[in-house]
């Protein structure tokens, strides 16, 4: 069992919160936590999608850049929110994203 959170855990995660959109016909606001290249986790009082569900995703970064992927339902723990993985990404987000982390980064190190 530990191999497998090993393997969850293999990015490099940033606590947040970041705001967020899940957009639909009515966009849904979002409060993300614990960000990595792979994914992150939505504290949600709005119903989450099913596990495995794929859908659109928008994060506003610290530098002043939109996040735009879709994502995947990886778990569900209702009251709290769900977690989620990154499956669709272009290009210019992921280093967006990338850029965005590693800024957060450096910020934080003095900290700790």
């Amino acid at each position: 069992m530990a191999d497998s959170s090993d393997n969850r855990r293999k990015n490099v995660r940033v606590l947040g919160p970041f705001d967020g959109i899940r957009p639909g016909l009515f966009d849904i606001p979002l409060q993300i936590y614990d960000l990595s290249l792979g994914g992150c986790f939505v504290n949600s009082v709005h119903e989450a999608p099913h596990k495995g569900q794929v859908f659109p995703i928008q994060i506003d970064l610290p530098t002043g850049e939109m996040f735009v992927a879709k994502g995947e339902t990886a778990f569900v723990r209702p009251g709290f929110g769900y977690g989620v993985k990154f499956c669709q990404i272009s290009v210019e987000n992921q280093r967006r994203l990338e850029q965005a982390l590693e800024w957060l980064q450096r910020s934080e190190a003095p900290q700790r």
